[in-house]
């Protein structure tokens, strides 16, 4: 060990050259790593989100919801268009308990034709308190007049597109339904595969199909189950496991999820590159050095092993030379990147003015890690050399 540390010191430029090789290397990767961080936690986790929602209902060639429903003049329950039938809560805890599922609500589509205004309008009955009634249908954040549904009886929310068509404004009186209906909002819900004219709380919605439209179907709870998943790169898992589990039901989603599950893959794929090449300019780096190293004491190593050193000796000093040097640059790395950091983040400094530098505390380990692999498999070809080569040789062929 003392032969190890005089020759580090002896050879100090040499040295000082392998420990900023990985002084670097170390830097860089940290920068990287905490911009990766920093674009999973913003860009990512948006693209996360995008796109991970969809509805599941039972199609049906008739309305089964009242005697005389056949006709859908006289209202249908419907769904992406089509006829709906019933469901009952076991699909819906049946759909929860799907791996990867964040969240399952209950949605009742209703469609009559309106002999006042003269059109067909579909009201959504909703449970306003959760999150796949936000993605797949409307939320409080839409509203752009009035209030959101309160859950008062009578109270709706309508449709921009339908409130302009109808010249509707917050407080008027609708005569639909069987019954009164006042606008208490209007919302702009976008492009949303729940979409309806009108919207109000999933139990008034109910009371009025019982109670003003006579329906009387069994287990009368929804038509539609709305889908929020935790992930868009896991919902073809999720579609395909509730159309196993419940192949009697169709599954609809407008595939936004698709080019989401893309462009987070290319993003992640591009930082995880990053670190590899870096990764690997390091273990150039280090070869080279402790190559160049080797071959400066080539002789002095042949003398050593004409007096009996062994090759696993000489070999496990190159390699642990190697390893102290990749050591002291990571250390020095890192602290230095931990200060880069600390002061780009007081300045406010920002990549493409979207990603900031942010360290996650257990990545510093992989570095040092990183480093020390580097350094290892960096003396390979060296120890190699070393173990091929006579001492005879070794000694006559220093020049």
């Amino acid at each position: 060990m003392k032969y190890l540390f005089r020759e580090l010191y002896r050879h100090k430029w040499r040295t000082i050259t392998g420990i900023s090789g990985y002084l670097l290397a170390s830097l860089f990767l940290m920068l990287v790593l905490s911009l990766n961080y920093s674009q999973q936690n913003d860009s990512v986790g948006i693209l996360r989100s995008t796109g991970t929602h969809f509805i599941v209902y039972l199609p049906s060639t008739v309305s089964c919801c009242r005697p005389g429903c056949e006709d859908p003049v006289n209202g249908s329950l419907i769904a992406e268009g089509g006829f709906a039938q019933m469901l009952n809560s076991d699909v819906i805890e049946t759909v929860r308990a799907t791996s990867g599922v964040r969240a399952a609500a209950p949605y009742l589509l209703y469609k009559i034709h309106d002999e006042n205004l003269q059109c067909d309008i579909t009201l959504g009955g909703i449970d306003t308190s959760n999150i796949a009634t936000k993605t797949n249908v409307c939320s409080a954040d839409n509203i752009i007049a009035g209030t959101y549904l309160s859950g008062n009886m009578g109270e709706v929310v309508a449709e921009e597109a339908f409130a302009m068509a109808h010249k509707l404004k917050v407080g008027d009186t609708l005569h639909t339904f069987g019954g009164k209906m006042i606008v208490g909002g209007i919302v702009n819900s976008g492009i949303k595969p729940g979409k309806a004219d009108l919207y109000a709380t999933i139990d008034n919605v109910r009371d009025v199909l019982k109670e003003n439209l006579l329906c009387i179907s069994d287990g009368f709870d929804m038509n539609i189950i709305l889908v929020e998943v935790a992930d868009a790169r896991i919902q073809p898992r999720v579609m395909n496991d509730i159309k196993k589990q419940l192949s009697f039901l169709a599954v609809s989603s407008y595939n936004c999820y698709q080019p989401a599950s893309d462009v987070m893959g290319i993003m992640e794929g591009a930082g995880t590159v990053m670190t590899v090449l870096i990764f690997i300019f390091l273990v150039i780096f280090s070869a080279k050095t402790q190559f160049a190293g080797l071959i400066e004491r080539y002789r002095e190593l042949g003398i050593l092993k004409s007096l009996g050193w062994t090759n696993s000796s000489l070999s496990f000093s190159i390699v642990l030379s190697s390893v102290i040097q990749s050591l002291a640059g990571s250390i020095a790395g890192i602290l230095l990147g931990l200060l880069v950091v600390f002061l780009l983040g007081l300045n406010g400094a920002r990549v493409l003015d979207s990603f900031d530098f942010i360290v996650q505390p257990g990545r510093i380990g992989l570095l040092v890690l990183l480093c020390l692999a580097g350094s290892v498999i960096a003396t390979i070809w060296p120890v190699i050399k070393l173990a091929r080569a006579e001492a005879g040789d070794m000694i006559n062929s220093y020049n």
